[in-house]
């Protein structure tokens, strides 16, 4: 307020241009255009009432020129009777105290300067007469010294530094001085201002002194009851407009991390050291500490070029968060920090949310995954009420609770900044549900509201019914897996079509059932005004009919909808026949050694057998054509276990020595099998059933070998010979073509 803007500050920013910023942070205007210059316009609030009301002014006024302020301010100051504050008192005689100090420093500096001059100036200097006229006069007292017998005008070096050109209070002296001359002066004076070197610095001085802006340029009240509003000021005021910022000194970031690396004792870090020169920096669990955070922090207090910043699970604790919160009060550049994971405490999120309140670009802070409970919600709540640049906050995966949550409720009713809010597997549920979705009548800030993966139930869905027709601002809301059934989903849907600004909304992963499904495209199609253009019901199973509503429902508005699997409702159903040699309960490994027993059928006869190529080493395709001549119904997945279980080389071929050891292996568990039954007087039924079933194999393989072989013998000529590896068929010659 402008209550506490002493009148010399007030003077300083008028001259130096200033106050046109100083007035625009104080949400006051300052208007700069013809009658109304150097008028503040203002909202008359209870401060500015409060504040005229001690200047003893018209609160109903609307604006009022500064300087009036400015003397009203000055006038109490200055009244014996008005100091409603000690320390006025107490800075009004360390004024005077300094103010006499300056003054006596000031005549000190004038006679050595005095003294200066005259061991400069000619020693032969004749001495003023009576007689000497009032043109004379004015030139000694500091006007350019004018030489009446010449045409040519002589300005010492002293008199060319002489604040007469440079303060416009002499301008007024001067004029009043040459007022007075006599008409032998005047006439001396129009001849003398013929030369073209007096005429450029008089112009200049008239120039200057009609140009001189009212606002640049107040009335002085430096002097008023002899005090000096000028001590003390680190620019002098003449000084002001041509001061120049100095230039900032630039450090490269990884620079700066080197040498705070040195003095905090830590080793650098090789990921902060190849992505500090960029935008993005991401050290995502990277094992960071406290102290290792510490470095970084520091070289990211001048940075300019790091606007995300990424140290998510890493344990740096409140210390490590308490060492980011005091660089963002001096970084304006960072726009998203992510501390998931980072577990800063209450103490760390309390410095959290008082350093943000001094930072001006930060806009996204990620919580999720902090163990935040319901007794650190004030200071959440003070993160969303106090940093106006926050715009989207995620809390999910913590345990905010009842409590929290209705505490949660109260501050976004009154919230107009925040824009994204996740709040998903955080134990809201029931009361604290329904006071959450119910602020959203009152809230305009928000665009979207994650609630997803907590319990919203009955309770939270009749909240809804009634905020969502209200809210014009909410555009996307995710509630899955809320508990919300049947019943609740009525209520819901009741809110549903009555918003106008909804697009986006999730809630799949609940009890709906199918029937409710349908509902839910029913209703968004007999919206007239709805927004919708996405609705995601995933995890619930829909049919033939949920399809054909979905589709009209796209062709009329063109909402898209995600479901979950589609049921399909046959009216006949099929049974398959059983069969019997089905082997896919069995390890085909066993299968195999079984086989060969039963069969009675060595391991080199059966391992020769399936090696048809002589190589000594057996394929996936040699066990492929092996089991389809033995007529095993395995399958390619039963091969693909039989080349992973045999190939112990995993070289893609089985020998002879790794079938062998995997056979005595098979062997000895089906022993062990065999014998623990016997035990229990039992018979293992497994090896039962998978013998049987072998046994019928055989069987119905060896009669259709037995049929094959007496119809070959009814053709003439013909015989079976049984090789090595293989059964053929050898034509043998008639002896009619023998004698032929």
């Amino acid at each position: 307020a402008l209550v506490h803007i002493r009148w010399q500050l007030l003077r300083d920013y008028v001259r130096s241009g200033r106050f046109r910023e100083l007035i625009q942070d104080s949400d006051y205007d300052m208007m700069d255009r013809g009658e109304d210059a150097d008028m503040i316009v203002f909202k008359m609030g209870e401060r500015e009432k409060t504040f005229f009301q001690k200047l003893g002014m018209d609160t109903g006024i609307k604006k009022v020129s500064f300087r009036e302020v400015a003397e009203k301010i000055m006038a109490r100051k200055l009244n014996s009777e008005g100091f409603e504050d000690p320390r006025e008192r107490f800075f009004l005689d360390q004024y005077k105290k300094r103010k006499e100090e300056r003054r006596i420093a000031e005549e000190k500096a004038k006679a050595e300067k005095k003294e200066k001059d005259k061991e400069k100036s000619p020693r032969n200097e004749p001495k003023q007469q009576n007689g000497t006229s009032q043109l004379e006069t004015v030139a000694e007292e500091g006007f350019p010294a004018l030489d009446l017998n010449s045409n040519e005008l002589h300005v010492p070096g002293s008199t060319r530094k002489s604040s007469v050109f440079n303060d416009s209070s002499s301008y007024a002296t001067t004029d009043r001085r040459l007022s007075t001359l006599t008409e032998t002066d005047r006439s001396v004076i129009t001849d003398v201002l013929q030369d073209d070197v007096t005429k450029d610095i008089l112009n200049s001085c008239q120039s200057r002194r009609s140009t001189a802006s009212l606002r640049m340029r107040p009335r002085r009240l430096d002097t008023v009851n002899g005090f000096d509003f000028d001590e003390g000021e680190d620019i002098a005021i003449a000084d002001l407009k041509s001061h120049k910022t100095p230039r900032r000194i630039i450090t490269k970031t990884r620079e700066m991390y080197n040498i705070a690396c040195v003095m905090c004792g830590v080793v650098p870090l090789r990921q902060y050291v190849k992505q500090c020169s960029g935008r993005y920096v991401n050290l995502n669990n990277v094992m960071m500490s406290a102290q290792s955070i510490k470095p970084i922090a520091i070289s990211l207090v001048m940075d300019a070029r790091v606007v995300d910043l990424d140290v998510s699970e890493n344990n740096i604790g409140p210390l490590g968060t308490m060492y980011l919160s005091e660089m963002l009060t001096r970084n304006d550049y960072i726009v998203e920090l992510n501390l998931n994971g980072t577990y800063p405490g209450k103490e760390g999120l309390r410095v959290l949310s008082e350093s943000l309140t001094q930072n001006k670009s930060l806009e996204i802070l990620r919580l999720e995954s902090n163990k935040i409970q319901h007794t650190e919600t004030h200071l959440i709540n003070s993160l969303i009420q106090n940093v106006r640049n926050l715009k989207e906050l995620y809390l999910g995966h913590n345990a905010i609770g009842y409590e929290g949550g209705c505490a949660l409720a109260k501050c976004l009713e009154e919230n107009t900044t925040l824009r994204v809010l996740d709040l998903q597997w955080n134990h809201i549920r029931k009361e604290s549900a329904a006071a959450l979705c119910k602020c959203l009548s009152a809230n305009v800030g928000l665009r979207t509201l994650d609630v997803s993966w907590n319990g919203l139930g009955k309770e939270g869905c009749i909240a809804l019914a009634t905020s969502l027709p209200k809210n014009s601002y909410l555009k996307s809301l995710c509630i899955t897996s809320n508990r919300i059934d049947m019943l609740s989903l009525r209520f819901l849907l009741h809110g549903l079509v009555r918003n106008k600004t909804l697009q986006s909304l999730e809630m799949g992963q609940n009890p709906i059932t199918t029937e409710g499904a349908k509902a839910v495209v029913r209703a968004v199609q007999s919206a007239k005004d709805t927004s919708l253009i996405r609705v995601c019901l995933d995890g619930i199973s829909v049919d033939e009919q949920f399809m054909m509503f979905m589709k009209e429902l796209f062709d009329k508005k063109g909402v898209r909808v995600t479901h979950g699997d589609l049921l399909s409702m046959a009216n006949s159903t099929e049974q398959k026949e059983h069969d019997p040699h089905d082997l896919n309960r069995f390890d085909p490994v066993m299968v195999l050694v079984e086989y060969m027993r039963i069969d009675n059928l060595r391991l080199i006869d059966f391992f020769q057998y399936l090696d048809t190529n002589s190589r000594e080493r057996l394929s996936k395709s040699d066990f492929r054509e092996g089991v389809a001549n033995l007529c095993l119904p395995l399958t390619e997945h039963h091969l693909d276990l039989v080349m992973e279980k045999v190939d112990l080389k995993r070289d893609g071929y089985v020998d002879l020595e790794e079938f062998m050891t995997v056979h005595r292996e098979v062997s000895r568990q089906i022993t062990q099998r065999t014998t623990k039954a016997r035990s229990k007087r039992k018979e293992d039924e497994g090896l039962v059933s998978l013998r049987k079933i072998l046994k019928e194999i055989v069987e119905k393989r060896n009669k259709s070998h037995r049929e094959k072989a007496s119809n070959r013998s009814t053709n003439q000529g013909r015989d079976h010979v049984i090789t090595k590896n293989r059964t053929l068929t050898v034509t043998k010659p008639s002896l009619s073509a023998q004698h032929g």
